[in-house]
């Protein structure tokens, strides 16, 4: 099988030669990674550990203007900031809004324009990888934290309840250039990206950062618009959330969701067991924890938590081996090397 063989086929529940594998870290890793190898490029190093993805790249933030008289950049969704703190009275950080903003004032905001993004060089990179690798990306479209980023955190969480109508109006027009972008990416791709993804940090350790009925009410069917809009262009759809999402895992699958990422294991009701067992039409990507595991654990440790995750899923696939989260500079290399080995030996 090709890696793009393989990965589709697993994400459609069907048994592959071996599980696919995919490589997300922290530049100084795999820089590390390449010393420690004798290898020059990061390519290089995703042959070498038989990585079956190939990432393009989606780049959506538009420039920021900036400085001002005082100091103050002002990013494309119009937060006006001061990259260092200046011993006077001005905040550092200004938003567009506040408790007495209207509705109209939302809708006269200056949104940006996505149609000054410029894809012209995703289709050049889809077709170097697409004949052999499984190609992915998307415009990250974070809407959840750009959200929170533009009018406060605390102020997302209490306007929530106070000013309903305002926060979904903002979700609704950040979403708006989030898809516009994506929509203008896939066309560029014109039809040689296999799977889109997009991130949105929903969990905790313990739980969802808002209770179940917040998300139902605000964040749930502008999610699905980017699934919707994936699945128009024929892409499965992976989504990245960190912590514990079970609880929101349905609604997913209802929604369209084809791939979860990363999976972090060690979150309340994320078991990969329990999650094959209770999902069994969802695909999986990471698992292995760089929380405790990688991090901490021995080469007989990871070897074990490599290879009951591949037993899990052999016959029925639906799994992608990766790490829970990006692998960051506490991991040994050793380590991380035994978790690829693994997989090609089982």
């Amino acid at each position: 099988m090709t890696s793009r063989e393989r990965v589709l086929a697993a994400v459609r529940h069907q048994k592959t030669d071996r599980t696919p594998a995919n490589y997300m870290a922290h530049q100084e890793v795999t820089e590390r990674l390449k010393q420690r190898l004798g290898i020059v490029d990061d390519e290089e190093l995703l042959r070498a550990l038989q990585i079956d993805f190939r990432r393009i790249q989606a780049p959506y933030y538009l420039p920021e203007t900036g400085p001002d008289a005082d100091g103050y950049f002002i990013n494309m969704w119009g937060l006006r900031y001061r990259k260092e703190s200046i011993n006077d009275n001005l905040p550092k950080v200004v938003s567009p809004f506040n408790e007495n903003t209207t509705l109209r004032q939302v809708e006269n905001h200056p949104w940006p324009d996505a149609g000054k993004l410029d894809y012209s060089s995703s289709y050049g990179e889809c077709q170097k990888y697409h004949p052999v690798y499984a190609t992915y990306g998307a415009p990250w479209s974070p809407f959840f934290h750009e959200v929170g980023w533009l009018i406060g955190q605390e102020n997302l969480f209490i306007w929530m309840y106070t000013k309903p109508e305002v926060v979904q109006l903002i979700i609704q027009r950040i979403v708006d250039f989030e898809t516009k972008a994506t929509e203008k990416f896939l066309t560029a791709c014109r039809g040689l990206l296999d799977i889109t993804y997009f991130g949105n940090d929903f969990g905790t350790q313990r739980g969802l950062v808002i209770s179940p009925e917040h998300w139902e009410k605000f964040f749930r069917r502008p999610l699905k618009q980017f699934f919707d809009l994936s699945h128009d262009f024929g892409c499965k759809v992976m989504f990245h959330s960190c912590g514990s999402v079970r609880a929101i895992i349905p609604s997913l699958i209802e929604d369209g969701l084809d791939i979860l990422e990363p999976v972090q294991t060690a979150a309340v009701g994320m078991d990969l067991p329990s999650l094959v067992r209770d999902f069994s039409h969802l695909s999986f990507h990471g698992g292995i924890s760089t929380q405790t595991t990688l991090p901490f654990g021995t080469k007989e440790q990871v070897q074990n938590e490599v290879r009951s995750f591949i037993r899990l899923t052999r016959e029925k696939g639906g799994y992608i081996l990766g790490s829970s989260q990006e692998l960051i500079e506490d991991i040994p290399l050793e380590n991380i090397l035994t978790m690829y080995d693994v997989n090609l030996r089982i």
